[in-house]
C-alpha cells in the first residue's frame, strides 16, 4: 500500500482540470493497469463473498454504465468504513469496490445508485490516467506505476491533503464536481433521481467550515448539493431496481461483526 500512497500524492501534485488535456494511456493500457491495481487492492482489502448481494450490485452498476463505455466493469463488495462519504474505490478500466458502509448508510436505492454513478463517472472521465499523463510530462521518473482509485476518500483518511500544495487542491476538488455532474447524468438516464445523491452528500459530508478550509480535497458541501438539486428529475423511474432493504439485509448477514455497526456519518 506504500506505493499506492506515493502515487496518490504524485497524482494530486500533477492534477489537471477534469476532461481536458492529452492522455498517453490507451484504453488497453488503462485496462491492464486497472487489473494490476485491482489485484493489489484486493490483497489489502476484506472482500466479501456474497453471490446474492453481488448480483444486485452488478445489476445496479450495469444500469448506470453508459452504453458507449470503452470499459467492462467489475464490481466487488468490501467490508470498509474508512473513506469519505463511504465512496467506492474506482480504479482505471472499470474496477469498482463498493464499501459495505455505503450500502448500510444509504436510505434508498437512489442514494446508493448516485454514489455508484459518481464512482463510474471517475472511470469514464479517465481522471486518473489523464492526471498521470500530465505527471509523466512533468517528471516521468517521479510517477509510480500504480494508481489508487477513490483517491479523495483515501486522502481524507490518511490526512494526505495536508501535504499537497494548496493551489493543486482546486483541481482535486474540480474532479469531484465533474464526477458529481457526470454521475448525475448517468443516474438520471437510468431512472434514478440526482436529488437523492444531493440528499446523501448533504447528510454524510461534513458541514462547510467558516471560513472555508483551503486544505480540504472535497468541494464545498453547499455547492455540491445546490448543483445536484438544480438538475431535472428523470423522465421515468428505473426498470426493476434492486431492493435496498434486501441488499442491506444480505450485507448484515455476511459482514464481519465489527462491520455490522451503523456506519459513521458526518455531524
Amino acid at each position: 500500500m506504500r506505493a499506492i500512497t506515493l502515487f496518490l500524492l504524485a497524482l494530486t501534485l500533477h492534477a489537471q482540470d477534469p476532461g481536458r488535456g492529452v492522455n498517453f494511456y490507451s484504453y488497453e493500457k488503462e485496462k491492464a493497469l486497472g487489473a494490476q491495481l485491482a489485484a493489489e487492492y484486493r490483497r489489502g482489502a476484506t472482500v466479501i463473498d456474497s453471490p446474492e448481494l453481488l448480483r444486485r450490485i452488478d445489476a445496479l452498476g450495469a444500469a448506470l454504465v453508459p452504453a458507449s463505455s470503452h470499459f467492462t466493469y467489475t464490481f466487488a463488495l468490501v467490508a470498509a468504513d474508512d473513506t469519505a462519504l463511504h465512496e467506492p474505490v474506482a480504479l482505471p478500466g472499470g474496477y469498482i469496490f463498493v464499501p459495505s458502509a455505503l450500502i448500510l448508510a444509504a436510505r434508498d436505492i437512489d442514494e446508493l445508485a448516485g454514489m455508484m454513478a459518481h464512482a463510474i463517472a471517475h472511470v469514464e472521465a479517465r481522471h486518473g490516467t489523464k492526471a498521470a499523463t500530465k505527471g509523466e510530462l512533468a517528471n516521468q521518473a517521479a510517477v509510480p506505476l500504480v494508481f489508487m482509485g477513490g483517491w479523495t476518500g483515501y486522502a481524507v483518511r490518511q490526512n494526505a491533503a495536508l501535504t499537497v500544495p494548496l493551489g493543486r487542491l482546486q483541481s482535486v476538488r474540480a474532479w469531484e464536481l465533474d464526477a458529481d455532474s457526470l454521475g448525475a447524468r448517468l443516474m438520471a438516464a437510468a431512472g434514478y433521481a440526482p436529488a437523492r445523491l444531493a440528499d446523501y452528500i448533504a447528510r454524510t459530508q461534513p458541514a462547510d467550515a467558516d471560513p472555508p478550509d483551503a486544505r480540504s480535497p472535497l468541494p464545498p458541501r453547499a455547492a455540491r448539493v445546490s448543483a445536484l438539486r438544480a438538475l431535472p428529475a428523470p423522465a421515468a423511474p428505473p426498470a426493476n431496481p434492486p431492493s435496498l432493504a434486501e441488499m442491506q439485509d444480505l450485507a448484515r448477514r455476511v459482514l464481519p461483526d465489527a462491520a455490522k455497526a451503523p456506519p459513521r456519518l458526518a455531524r
